[in-house]
């Protein structure tokens, strides 16, 4: 069952009003997991473990929370019962936009899992539950513009795979893609012209390293005008990749860089169709910048702003760039 079929029936369950300790249920199709509602509309899933003895103890996050072993009895429609041992995981937020991230990475979860999972196997993949919902609650690192262009340059590559393993893990790194002695820098602008900080280090690598500068104009936009979001760009990206490993790997790093502003990933809109025909690759030694042999070496932190309006893209006949090689640029465009 695709992750909108799930969470469209989950709106639909009644919470139950009471103290007891009752859930309204629905069975996850082609397993023997359940997905409830508590009295306060929190998502609760029930995942179906087998009998095998373990001491995890139980995770409780302000917006997460990990129960394990819970012997859990369901009654059908017909009054029939029936008995069995669940980890249950609760998103404590009513928040839809939280609760589909939180539908997404579970069910990304059980994909990974043995058909009936041991309480280990579940407690290692709850892991990146944890990792992602605790980022959730932190300030934002980045801009979500920012973020929404290096998505872009994801879901534009000729192997948004390749891409998406060479990502950061951690905003504020010095590249946001490396892969060995490659790496790319990605920029945006909501100005007319293609000027972009950068840090003195990010434009002098070391010797044998290169960078590639991604470059877009990306401006805000209605959302019935072209426009889309950090929601619309991970979705179309995940419908060209299949390893769930990559797809928890982009939202790891979604989470990562903007926090507590997870709230907006449906609600800050793009313009799709400009920033698009506005991408553009360069050298980095193309890049108008400053001859660190002229800093003093006491100097630290050293940024500048730089226009490439007259810099050469390296998709450009006349481009001298040699991609070679290399994985990471290769995966850019054909």
């Amino acid at each position: 069952m695709q992750n909108i079929d799930l969470f469209k029936q989950f709106k639909e369950l009644v919470a139950e009003n009471t103290d007891k300790k009752e859930f309204s249920v629905i069975s996850i199709p082609d397993t023997d997991h359940k997905l409830g509602i508590s009295k306060e509309g929190y998502p609760k899933f029930f995942i179906c473990t087998n009998d095998t003895v373990s001491s995890t103890p139980n995770t409780t996050l302000d917006i997460l929370s990990v129960e394990y072993n819970l012997s859990c009895t369901f009654v059908d429609e017909d009054g029939r019962k029936t008995s069995h041992h669940y980890t249950v995981i609760t998103l404590r937020s009513i928040d839809l936009t939280l609760q589909e991230d939180f539908f997404d990475m579970v069910l990304m979860m059980l994909a990974r899992l043995t058909a009936i999972p041991s309480k280990r196997e579940i407690a290692i993949e709850v892991e990146n539950l944890i990792s992602i919902f605790s980022a959730m609650t932190c300030p934002p690192r980045k801009k979500i513009q920012g973020l929404w262009a290096e998505l872009l340059v994801i879901e534009q590559s000729y192997m948004p795979e390749v891409l998406i393993n060479a990502w950061h893990e951690n905003p504020t790194a010095k590249y946001d893609f490396t892969m060995g002695r490659d790496k790319l820098e990605v920029k945006s602008t909501s100005s007319e012209t293609r000027v972009h900080h950068f840090s003195l280090d990010q434009l002098c690598p070391s010797t044998h390293s290169r960078v590639v500068i991604a470059s877009s104009i990306v401006r805000e936009s209605a959302q019935g005008n072209g426009g889309l979001s950090v929601r619309d760009l991970y979705d179309r990206i995940c419908k060209r990749v299949n390893s769930v490993d990559a797809r928890i790997h982009i939202m790891k790093v979604i989470a990562e860089t903007i926090g507590t502003d997870m709230h907006r990933l449906n609600e800050v809109f793009f313009d799709y169709i400009e920033a698009c025909d506005t991408l553009k690759f360069y050298d980095s030694s193309e890049v108008p910048g400053v001859d660190k042999s002229g800093v003093h070496p006491g100097v630290t932190g050293v940024g500048f702003n730089s226009n490439l309006s007259g810099a050469i893209d390296i998709q450009a006949p006349e481009s001298t760039f040699q991609r070679g090689v290399s994985p990471l640029y290769k995966s850019l465009y054909k």
